[in-house]
This record gives C-alpha cells, structure tokens and sequence, in this order.
C-alpha cells in the first residue's frame, strides 16, 4: 500500500524575502506563507508554487495524459458520460 504524504501549512516569517515558501517531497509537502505580505502578493505566489508543480509533472490528475505518462499506465480512458447525449 502507498503511503499518502503527510499536508502541513504553517503560518511563517520569510523575513520578506518570499510570500511562500514550500517543500515538496515523497512523504510530505510543507507551506509556509508569511501573512505580513499583502493578499496579493501571497495569491501570487501561491499561483506560482501550484502552477509550476502541475507544469513539471509533479502534480497531475488521475486519468489525464499526464498522468498516465507520469505513470506508464496509458491505456485508453472510459467514455464520459455525457458523450452520447445527442
């Protein structure tokens, strides 16, 4: 059975030099955002850490090409419901 990796998000002080930071691993992925910056910039960052996981593989949805690439599990995906609606 696969381990599940272990989500923590903490308040943090980045000393001003990040909006978030964060790390990612097998076992664990860690957050750390530093609520003295303004909303926008932690959105900003935010959207960065998230967009460039998805990007590099990293993180990829079950049943996408990417991850049955990610995976060595292509095979070819079951119908959407919808597809025979007139």
């Amino acid at each position: 059975m696969t381990e599940v990796p272990r989500v923590q998000v903490r308040a943090v002080d980045l000393d001003g030099e990040a909006a978030v930071a964060n790390y990612d691993s097998l076992h664990r992925y860690e957050l750390g955002i530093d609520f003295s910056r303004t909303p926008d910039e932690i959105v900003e960052a935010l959207n960065g850490i998230f967009q460039e996981a998805v990007n590099t593989g990293r993180w990829c949805r079950r049943g996408t090409g990417a991850h049955q690439l990610a995976t060595g599990t292509a095979g070819e995906a079951a119908p959407h419901p919808r597809d025979d609606l007139p």
